[in-house]
């Protein structure tokens, strides 16, 4: 049975979204062989507008929460989560935390994975959003849940599920979606690179030899897509870099530990004696730069860096959405949300449901669904690999 989204024109749809085009000139053998895929141009000029438009309300919605909140007043030791310092709760302080992604710096361990499994939706005082209604988590770390076109386009709209069927194939499963808008004079990341689900899969560790080198795409992947509504370009800074063919080795380079990589450590620690497995070439870093309306897909374990926004830059726009193949070992209760920080592995508070994969915002999912207001496409996307219930 179809749920109301599905019959009929969801809220917040644009049609003509993506250029067919660009979807069609995709070419799986170049993404299966480079691990990386442009899709140059591919928003439509409505598509870009109502792109640039949700995540620029999308930051000012995570900047109210920040600054309104009275942080100092919410009980966190009764969720079992540590208080964050006075020092970084001050109003002076919280602006710091404004205007960009990655930068609420007086988030303390463990509460952005309490927010997606229960919500801090009370009992008061809680997060409070003058003006929107609060789903009990930031924004920025699930901005589907509070805008229609972002829901739409990560979850529901075909055009978006063609793009990312292209990359993964039939039967994805959503991995995260978070905002990555960055600041004028943001630092970037330096470089690193994920494990498909909690690593169990990889081939080696977190460092890595050149011993795994392989021509055989593995499709048990997490494929990560940004979206870039105003571009990324290397004149503004904040570009985005890979290395072409390190995903054939099948290495999530420091996803556990400090990341302390710049380009001169990856070229003389980790690159030497690393080759692209179908030219022989060594392994060289490529600095993409994107032109308004871009996205670009790439293995989730491929090292990648972002570099230094100007300082005179206006805010670069983002939108991260990774979708990942089921896993085939998962077993019906193989739910473990873990995090890291400061080299140490945690394990998630308290029991979750086994229905939705470790990524869902379980509270919200569940009360989407109890409403009827989650489509066939966002159930699917947000399903366990083995769902009970």
């Amino acid at each position: 049975m179809q749920s109301n989204l599905d019959s009929k024109a969801p809220p917040g749809r644009i049609e003509n979204l993506l250029r067919p085009e660009v979807l069609d000139a995709f070419d799986r053998e170049t993404f299966e062989r480079e691990g990386y895929w442009v899709w140059e141009n591919v928003l439509t000029d409505e598509g870009r507008a109502q792109w640039t438009k949700s995540l620029t309300q999308l930051q000012a919605m995570n900047d109210a929460i920040v600054r309104d909140t009275d942080w100092g007043a919410i009980d966190f030791g009764a969720r079992g989560l540590e208080p964050p310092d006075p020092e970084k709760i001050t109003p002076e302080f919280l602006e710091t935390c404004c205007g960009g992604s990655e930068q609420m710096k007086f988030v303390q361990r463990g509460l952005r994975d309490y927010m997606r499994i229960h919500g801090m939706l009370g009992p008061e005082p809680s997060l409070v959003a003058n003006g929107f209604e609060s789903q009990g988590m930031f924004p920025e770390y699930w901005p589907a849940g509070y805008d229609d076109f972002i829901l739409n386009a990560t979850t529901a709209h075909p055009q978006m599920m063609e793009l990312f069927g292209k990359i993964l194939g039939p039967g994805f499963l959503l991995d995260h979606v978070i905002m990555l808008n960055r600041s004028p004079g943001s630092v970037g990341r330096r470089w690193h690179a994920h494990p498909y689900r909690q690593g169990q899969h990889e081939v080696e560790d977190v460092i890595g030899t050149d011993k795994s080198l392989t021509k055989e795409y593995l499709h048990q992947q997490c494929v990560r897509t940004l979206c870039y509504p105003e571009g990324a370009t290397s004149e503004q800074g904040g570009e985005f870099a890979i290395i072409p063919g390190a995903h054939l080795y099948r290495i999530p380079f420091k996803w556990s530990t400090t990341r302390t990589d710049y380009d001169i450590e990856m070229e003389s620690d980790w690159l030497p004696g690393k080759i692209h497995a179908f030219t022989g070439e060594p392994l060289r870093i490529e600095r993409l730069s994107l032109p308004p309306g871009s996205m670009v897909s790439f293995g989730h374990h491929m090292p990648h860096h972002v570099g230094h926004r100007n300082d005179d830059a206006n805010v670069r726009w983002g939108l991260l959405m990774a979708f990942r193949t089921p896993d085939p070992t998962a077993q019906p209760n193989d739910i473990k949300i873990e995090w890291q920080r400061a080299g140490v592995r945690q394990s998630v508070l308290g029991p979750i449901s086994t229905r939705w994969n470790e990524s869902a915002p379980v509270h919200w999912a569940e009360r989407m669904d109890a409403e009827g207001r989650l489509s066939e496409s966002c159930r699917r996307l947000l399903e366990a690999d083995k769902p009970i219930g």
